[in-house]
């Protein structure tokens, strides 16, 4: 055994990296033959043998003793794990509002017949009990009902699941529900309502012996392992063979749903004192490659280890998707053909219904990346639509195309209630829309009857957008213009970098974990529009604004470094909803100092925009300004490099999640320089002197728009010529017509 232990010493340097605590798992490569080995060491599993020497090598992972990790529960919670990503700023995944909505993954080892389960939430002491509750769904069928009673503390509620409902593999998990304010009832209290689900204590328990070592039992271990903690941990690794595990990273985000899995890097020789693994990787490096992997194998700490080969990420994504079955995949969002109307069936969007007295119901579809009009054309919507029935006094809708207003709807005529309306033809400026991800939503804000009680219950929703309502886009030429959205379209992840600096302060997981959102998707359509992947992200600390090259930083080093050592910014907390939308007269703005200050500054922005164009510069845009974290585009000659820098201190979590729902929504990073503020958004600035690229020939037919976007981006470019063209033109026209009255005389 000691010869044994010494030839392990010597091999450890090579193993290229392992997932999970680095303390108790061991690869063990013995020369002993496989029979004398298992004689030796009646613990030993015995695993595939390297084609090279199979006659004479043995590779195994020994059973090790009690005493090298905490033993291992005799039962497991098999918790839920959200669908959709959230940053880490909350006791749980939060749902808000009067009705809101999520979905949630459970992964089982096989199906479960009697099973209870568990509900964990704690609710905004606003709600109130008896009327607030939500109802739960498993693979599509109700089974129970919760009361959202937990206020001061998280606490259970157990539902019993009929039999024939949960199944071996991914079973989805609905939760809807319906909360009430205590007191008062309107807009302004569907703020103060939430419930936070505790993911990680919610699921279903069985006996640990029910994870086999196969994929579902693989991934079942594996989901409640991200939820004991969402970490994997890489064992002597650099930050070149954690840029290799970011494929196989994306995938378990792929499979498992919500954030990609957070990494932690240490020593192999580290022991960690901590709660017992259920689920990890080790890759083999190359040298060391094993033929049949990946296989399935019991560590000595009772851990369900997927052993895998170097570079093998697709054939580990192939193996547990096929072990699921469903095969599932996020729907993407819908590409909108411009040219000719578009329904929101068409775009496979149902009809959508709002309930409560603020409603926010938004669709998302996809431009191609080389639509561009920057000019004056106009886009319609034809809205069918309906509202309720005895809505209140003042209620209200507006309709959005990516956060701008383009109608106000009245929703409280009772002549026109409770009945499919006419169509109404909205035309709205082509240039609020954007390449790629484009957002339509509707807004709707009902005064409570009464404002202070809790609300009147209301069966019906307050208003109806059916799916025949279109949208008609018009054609453009084929243009582009540097965009961070375009580049991070494009992120080749071999690509996606430590600075120096970063490397000494970040978590090195973090990298794996960013550059994974950006891998590659085989089950993502990529349209001829789709830019190649050759972008590239570096990731960095404020220290690293002064080393960037590029006009956009050089001249802002110290307003960049300042916005993200800035504390956080309260201005816009708490905002009364009917704020942006009552209507008020012009002189009202005499009244208010700081509006008319702002309204000067409005003036004098469009006064200068009608020479240098709409943008403004970087410097007065950064003015009391903070954020969590930036992306930059710092040169215009070169717009498939990307910076993103981060304060050492931010969570990184929040950071990722806004990240990959940017694949999903308008609100993200664009332009040149996008700020990740504290509240979670992102604050855009683009730059006057982005070139503009027409991918295709100028021709008669699309000689107006290409003109029209050359002169919308840098009009000073344009008009100087042009107002000195018309002064001579019109000296011409008096020189003429003075000397034809000389000779008249």
């Amino acid at each position: 055994m000691v010869q044994k232990t010494a030839k392990l010493l010597a091999l450890l340097p090579a193993l290229m990296l392992q997932t999970g605590p680095s303390g108790a798992q061991q690869i063990l490569l013995d020369d002993i033959p496989p029979s004398q080995q298992q004689a030796n060491d009646p613990g030993v599993t015995p695993a595939p043998e390297p084609a090279a020497r199979a006659s004479d090598r043995q590779f195994a992972i020994p059973q090790e003793p009690a005493s090298a990790a905490p033993e291992a529960p005799r039962e497991i919670l098999l918790p839920l794990r959200p669908r959709s990503p959230q940053g880490g700023q909350t006791v749980g995944h939060r749902l808000e509002g009067e009705f809101p909505r999520e979905s949630f993954w459970l992964f089982l080892p096989r199906a479960v017949d009697g099973a209870t389960l568990d509900i964990a939430t704690l609710s905004s002491i606003n709600l109130l009990p008896g009327r607030s509750q939500a109802t739960v769904e498993v693979n599509g069928t109700p089974i129970g009902k919760v009361d959202l009673t937990h206020f001061a503390s998280a606490g259970t509620t157990p539902v019993a699941v009929p039999d024939g409902l949960l199944k071996a593999g991914r079973n989805r998990v609905d939760l809807r529900l319906e909360q009430v304010h205590r007191v008062m009832c309107g807009p302004e209290a569907s703020f103060g309502l939430w419930t936070d689900v505790i993911a990680h204590k919610s699921g279903i328990t069985l006996p640990a012996s029910e994870l086999g070592n196969d994929p579902l039992g693989f991934m079942a271990a594996a989901s409640a392992q991200l939820a004991q903690g969402k970490t994997f941990h890489l064992s002597n690794a650099n930050p070149a063979r954690v840029i290799n595990a970011s494929p196989s990273t994306a995938q378990v985000e792929r499979l498992f749903g919500g954030l990609p899995p957070r990494l932690t890097v240490g020593d192999y020789y580290t022991v960690a004192d901590e709660q017992p693994q259920l689920a990890r990787v080790t890759a083999l490096p190359e040298e060391l490659s094993v033929p049949d992997m990946p296989v399935f194998r019991r560590g000595g700490d009772g851990a369900i280890v997927l052993m895998t080969n170097s570079g093998e990420a697709q054939s580990i994504a192939t193996l547990l998707s096929d072990a699921l079955g469903d095969a599932h995949k996020e729907d993407p969002i819908p590409r909108l053909e411009p040219g000719k109307p578009r329904s929101l069936a068409d775009l496979g969007i149902e009809t959508i219904e709002g309930r409560g007295h603020y409603i926010r119901k938004s669709v998302s579809f996809r431009l191609d990346w080389d639509w561009l009009l920057l000019a004056s054309q106009r886009a319609q919507m034809r809205l069918d639509y309906a509202y309720d029935r005895d809505l209140p006094q003042g209620a209200l809708m507006l309709v959005k195309i990516n956060d701008q207003t383009i109608r106000l709807l009245p929703l409280d005529e009772q002549g026109e209630a409770g009945q499919r309306l006419d169509p109404l033809l909205i035309s709205f400026p082509a240039n609020i829309l954007q390449p790629g991800v484009n957002e339509i939503s509707f807004e709707a804000l009902v005064p409570g009857e009464p404002a202070d009680a809790a609300c009147i219950p209301r069966d019906a929703p307050a208003f109806r957008i059916f799916d025949t309502t279109n949208l008609d886009v018009p054609e453009s030429p084929r243009m582009s213009l540097p965009r961070i959205d375009r580049t991070l379209a494009s992120i080749d992840i071999a690509q996606v970098s430590l600075s120096e600096a970063a490397a000494q302060t970040l978590p090195l997981g973090v990298l794996a974990q960013i550059a994974s959102i950006f891998a590659d998707d085989d089950s993502s359509a990529r349209g001829p529009d789709q830019p190649p992947r050759n972008g590239a992200l570096r990731i960095g600390i404020p220290s690293d604004l002064a080393r960037i090259s590029g006009d956009i930083v050089s001249k802002n080093v110290s307003q960049l470094e300042e916005v993200l050592l800035s504390p956080p910014q309260t201005e816009g907390q708490g905002q009364d909803p009917w704020a942006r939308i009552t209507p008020e007269g012009w002189w009202t703005i005499f009244l208010d100092r700081e509006k008319a200050a702002e309204r000067l500054r409005e003036l004098r922005g469009k006064i200068s925009s009608l020479w240098r164009g709409p943008e403004s510069d970087l410097d007065s845009w950064l003015l009391n300004r903070s954020a969590e974290a930036m992306l930059l585009q710092p040169r215009m000659d070169d717009p498939d490099t990307l910076w993103l820098v981060v304060r050492p201190n931010t969570d990184h979590d929040r950071l990722v999640a806004s990240l990959v729902e940017m694949h999903n929504s308008s609100d993200g990073p664009k332009g040149q320089v996008s700020l990740f503020g504290y509240n979670g958004r992102w604050d855009v600035w683009s730059s006057g002197d982005r070139p503009l690229t027409l991918m295709e020939p100028l021709s008669p037919s699309n000689a107006r728009a290409v003109v029209g976007n050359f002169v919308t981006l840098e009009p000073g470019r344009y008009i100087a010529p042009l107002f000195l063209l018309a002064i001579l033109c019109a000296f011409s026209a008096i020189g003429l017509l003075i000397a034809g009255r000389r000779r008249q005389k």
